[in-house]
């Protein structure tokens, strides 16, 4: 789950329609629900009870929301901070983070040669 997931489903929480969140997000339908899926997945449990036209939010999506505004506030922060440190060497920027387990690098092939 990344930031970007939340910030579509604080936009879609607001809005309560995947068609307008995607509209103002210039995202597909498709990739609105996904999104709203990987936050779901990522908290345990459903979060939106949907309708035909429009979802609203559970209790626990309304809990998800308020924790996913404050957690898009810090990452706010974090972007915020001085680009270089002390010794006038720069520090790399905070881009859109993914939350949640790092996946695993892939090693380069090896070829063994006979």
């Amino acid at each position: 789950m990344s930031t970007v997931m939340l910030y579509t489903f604080m936009i879609a929480a607001s809005t309560g329609s995947i068609a307008e969140t995607a509209k103002r997000l210039r995202y597909s339908k498709s990739t609105v629900l996904y999104h709203i899926r990987e936050v779901e997945k990522a908290c345990g449990s459903e979060l939106v009870e949907r309708d035909v036209r429009k979802f609203t939010l559970t209790r626990s999506g309304q809990k998800a929301l308020e924790i996913s505004e404050q957690l898009l506030q810090k990452a706010d922060e974090l972007k915020s901070l001085p680009t270089a440190d002390s010794r006038g060497t720069s520090t790399p920027r905070l881009r859109d983070a993914n939350v949640g387990p790092s996946k695993k690098l892939r090693q380069p092939r090896r070829t063994v040669s006979a």
